[in-house]
């Protein structure tokens, strides 16, 4: 019997055990979704299994610290001991994922791979794998999704992957390209106010799907539980948004409410690189620990990862 791995979101491990290890899982949702979220849990329980995780992301490292935090999730320590690595797209801006030309460089993967070997990584988070699956000519589309999931699978890794809800022909084909390779894919609906939340699970390979999906709300300190009629301290996730998007609302928690002073995001230049985000170096330097950090530099900061 093939074995399974929790995901730390305990509805969805009682139900279906959690999900097939060395093998990638597609989360789907709108911003605000809260997509990042079942990453988070993803990688927490990682840790609680004493697996070294990775988590590459459209957000700074420390508003992940952040969020991790208000849903009772410490990543500091972790962090520092090399137990968990953070990475962020240096020049992907949320919102305008519907652009082309949003790609990653050639050897975008090679230096994933280099550090996923060198740190020993069991499990990784994609949050969005958009940039990886966008090519400037769709004619090899399907070639190239297939290979890359195949890709991560060959690692060693057990992944999960985000991705935006679909806007367009273009972004409902990459969808279902990446959903029918991987054995486990997953929905996250919620209405404008962010009230109401469902998980709906689209495809569970060996399983009967659940249509009816999971009513869920995210709490503080806890993360995603199953909808209560009268939920406590119920969080609002937000993504980093720019433009004219409106801003979404912010955790009621006052320790982390406060809002983030965001560095200037410069503009897509066609290819997305990324680069690694290393909460307090200084103090790693001095305690001799190594890290990677991938090429090139992260974006107009120095010290401490996430400009926030």
């Amino acid at each position: 019997m093939i074995g399974k791995t929790p995901i730390g979101v305990p509805f969805f491990d009682a139900e279906f055990g959690g999900v097939y290890p060395n093998r990638v899982a597609l989360v789907t949702g709108r911003s605000g979704a809260g997509k990042t979220v079942p990453g988070l849990h993803f990688i927490n329980q990682g840790l609680r299994q004493n697996e070294r995780v990775l988590m590459l992301s459209a957000q700074p490292a420390q508003d992940l610290v952040i969020m991790a935090e208000s849903l009772g999730m410490s990543f500091g320590p972790v962090i520092e001991s090399g137990a968990l690595t953070l990475l962020e797209y240096n020049e992907f801006v949320p919102g305008r994922d519907h652009e082309a030309n949003i790609n990653l460089p050639p050897d975008g993967f090679i230096q994933l791979k280099e550090i996923i070997e060198q740190q020993v990584v069991n499990r990784v988070v994609i949050d969005t794998v958009l940039p990886w699956i966008t090519l400037p000519d769709p004619t090899h589309l399907p070639e190239h999704i297939f290979s890359l999931v195949r890709a991560f699978e060959r690692l060693g890794v057990t992944a999960l992957f985000t991705l935006p809800k679909p806007v367009s022909t273009t972004a409902g084909r990459l969808r279902k390209l990446v959903e029918d390779v991987v054995p486990i894919s997953v929905t996250l609906l919620s209405d404008p106010e962010q009230v109401s939340r469902q998980l709906i699970v689209n495809k569970y390979l060996g399983m009967h799907a659940r249509p009816e999906g999971f009513k869920f709300d995210i709490v503080s300190q806890k993360g995603f539980v199953l909808h209560q009629a009268e939920p406590r301290s119920v969080l609002a996730v937000s993504q980093p948004q720019t433009g004219a998007a409106a801003a979404e609302p912010r955790p009621p928690d006052a320790a982390v409410a406060a809002p983030l002073v965001m560095p200037p995001v410069p503009a897509v230049t066609g290819r997305i690189s990324f680069a690694s985000m290393v909460l307090d170096q200084s103090s790693s330097a001095r305690s001799g620990a190594s890290r990677p950090v991938a090429a090139p530099p992260m974006r107009g900061t120095a010290g401490t990862g996430g400009g926030a």
